[in-house]
């Protein structure tokens, strides 16, 4: 039997248009495809926890068809939203109804329930630009692909406005021996036709010159009560560690992009971090989707939905 080709990318662009946010929701559910691993499987890690090293791993998604990258973008945005309606969950009831049932939410909500969309998306009116668009979609694919991990204790969602200034996230997680180590995330997103290297160089500097800053406002935001003891009592010790590049921290880089990925994409970024020479300290994770533009406009499109 011959093998049906594959749609050209105009053609797929238009037929993930035409999706609404039903036919998404649908796909998902019935195909059991209800998680990002299920369209984004880790496709290589390199296992390489050495020092002066990055470790690396990549998730790709080079030919999604119509149908599944608008199942992403509606698991993306579905997820989005909870985490930005928190415990406010009748007003994320009633987005999410009226998104799928395909109407508009009456007046007596509808600008109550735009006000948590504008801070990420803008509105239909006044839309976010594209850059931060993409870079949003970005953070929240590093997020989703990296949270339950086992060994992961604390990462929080991403931020709540695309114009906040600060890390793009962090992690506290246990490594193989059990002891916690602190790791800060820098979300860089290549969606033109630039070199991903010029990305990934940014990053690295940005770290670099403002990591230390970053940590004091991370290390900020713990309050007793809110961690457990010996949560608080780790993170205590971050911004000297940090200062020092000692073995209880590290940093990671995430590149999102539609373009194909080298064979060594972090390979530079011990040399732009020096000071995080130990095994385990640098961490790498690459994203590579076909259609990300596309599916970063559905995501959106979606939050929009009832508006």
């Amino acid at each position: 039997m011959t093998k049906a080709k594959a749609p050209a990318k105009g053609q797929a662009a238009t037929a993930l248009a035409a999706l609404t946010a039903a036919q998404s929701e649908e796909y998902a559910r019935t195909h059991q495809r209800l998680s990002i691993h299920d369209y984004l499987p880790v496709t290589f890690h390199d296992g390489a926890s050495k020092a002066s090293k990055c470790e690396w791993s990549s998730h790709i998604a080079a030919n999604l068809t119509p149908e599944e990258a608008g199942a992403l973008a509606w698991v993306l945005i579905d997820t989005m939203m909870q985490v930005r309606f928190g415990p406010a969950t009748p007003l994320y009831d009633t987005w999410r109804g009226h998104t799928l049932a395909g109407t508009k939410i009456p007046p007596t909500h509808d600008k109550t329930i735009a006000s948590f969309i504008e801070p990420v998306f803008g509105l239909p009116a006044a839309p976010k630009s594209k850059d931060h668009l993409h870079g949003h979609v970005g953070e929240w694919l590093w997020h989703l692909l990296t949270k339950d991990k086992t060994a992961v204790r604390v990462q929080p969602d991403p931020k709540g406005d695309v114009t906040d200034a600060g890390a793009d996230g962090f992690s506290i997680y246990e490594n193989a021996a059990g002891a916690l180590r602190f790791r800060l995330w820098e979300s860089k997103k290549n969606t033109g036709t630039g070199p991903l290297s010029t990305s990934l160089s940014k990053a690295y500097k940005q770290i670099a010159d403002n990591g230390q800053r970053y940590v004091a406002k991370i290390v900020g935001t713990f309050t007793p009560g809110s961690y457990d003891d010996e949560t608080l009592a780790f993170i205590a010790e971050v911004p000297a560690a940090w200062t020092q590049g000692d073995e209880l921290v590290g940093a990671g880089v995430t590149l999102a992009t539609h373009q194909p990925l080298p064979d060594k994409p972090f390979k530079k970024m011990s040399k732009k971090l020096p000071l995080l020479d130990k095994p385990g300290q640098l961490r790498g994770l690459a994203t590579s989707i076909g259609c990300y533009d596309e599916l970063a406009k559905t995501v959106r499109r979606y939050a929009w939905t009832a508006l």
